[in-house]
């Protein structure tokens, strides 16, 4: 009897590309695949991700039909930043019981940010037997082994990171969201909107607050442009960006809590010069003092990764819309990934 655990991969872009991989490799069986793009339905997912070979799994639109007639165990989904884009995707998912594992960074912890919407999933999922989970690179790295250190203190005064990330390795639909290409007045003006969505940082910080159970009294954001110094060029608009304009920007997220522990988290997402890399630093004030710098982190990959590796744990928890903090640590997968799943 084959047990391998079946999977539609949705969303055929930089991220899912690689995940696609990963995948395979992992002897997860993909029984299909959607995009939006003209360009990619109708194609091999194969020849689109860059194998040199064919999968025999056409590129597809109708996430409901596909869903109907192949059944699958869970979606990769790799599609949109926040919960009110990401809906309609995770909604058809929910509707026909598809566990889902997504890299929308709201997803990792929606609760407060965007209540609503992930009410009505988390009911919908429970209804129909399916679970829904954000994860990505900030899962572990920015969630998880920070509550570990702090697990390693008796006092904690105050918890800050640092963090850094390539805007290129996430496509251009992230380039777009992030600015880039604005002027500092179209900027300023952007950032007046009141319709903004919320920071990622905001829903890393709700999600290691939920993780070690604090009360949170107070919760502020601040942004800044980043803006050019030099001419920067964005691999994946192909555009070259003049001194003086937005390449991205940075938000700073501070979280006061009932308890006495500040949590700070300045976060910069920008087209990066030839030097720069991704940097994942925090310190912890306390007794003890702590620090943690991962040097140059393999941001991109390390997303993938989580996404892949997470699969097994979102099979195996209870129906819902169901956040990292409910679930195990991540673990390295040595086996195919059906090897973990209890069936």
């Amino acid at each position: 009897m084959d047990d391998r655990i079946r999977a539609v991969v949705f969303g055929v872009g930089a991220m899912n590309t690689i995940a696609t991989r990963m995948l395979l490799e992992k002897d997860v069986e993909i029984v299909g695949a959607l995009a939006r793009s003209d360009a990619k339905v109708g194609q091999d997912l194969g020849t689109v991700v860059g194998l040199g070979r064919e999968l025999g799994v056409t590129i597809e639109r109708d996430a409901r039909a596909l869903f109907a007639r192949t059944k699958p165990d869970i979606a990769v989904v790799s599609v949109n930043s926040y919960m009110v884009d990401a809906i309609e995707q995770l909604r058809a998912c929910a509707e026909y019981g598809v566990n889902v594992v997504t890299l929308s960074e709201e997803a990792l912890f929606p609760w407060n940010t965007s209540p609503e919407i992930t009410a009505e999933l988390d009911q919908l999922a429970k209804s129909t037997g399916a679970t829904i989970t954000g994860t990505g690179h900030q899962d572990t790295y920015w969630v998880n082994i920070i509550a570990m250190m702090m697990g390693s203190c008796h006092t904690i005064d105050s918890v800050e990171g640092l963090v850094s990330w390539n805007v290129d390795d996430y496509g251009p639909e992230v380039v777009d969201l992030q600015q880039v290409g604005a002027s500092p007045a179209a900027f300023d003006q952007w950032l007046a909107s009141a319709s903004r969505p919320p920071t990622f940082g905001r829903n890393v910080l709700d999600a290691l607050v939920a993780d070690i159970g604090l009360t949170p009294t107070s919760q502020t954001t601040r942004t800044r442009p980043d803006i050019a110094q030099v001419p920067v060029r964005s691999t994946s608009t192909g555009l070259e960006y003049a001194p003086g304009t937005v390449i991205g920007f940075t938000d700073v997220d501070e979280v006061e809590t009932a308890e006495g522990i500040t949590i700070t988290y300045q976060m910069s997402g920008r087209v990066y010069s030839e030097s720069e890399h991704d940097v994942n630093e925090w310190s912890i004030k306390g007794e003890p003092d702590l620090v943690l710098s991962n040097g140059v982190v393999p941001t991109r990959i390390s997303t993938c990764t989580h996404l892949v590796n997470r699969i097994p744990d979102v099979i195996n928890a209870e129906p819902g819309f169901v956040t990292i903090e409910k679930l195990p640590r991540l673990r390295f997968r040595a086996f195919p990934l059906q090897t973990y799943v209890r069936r």
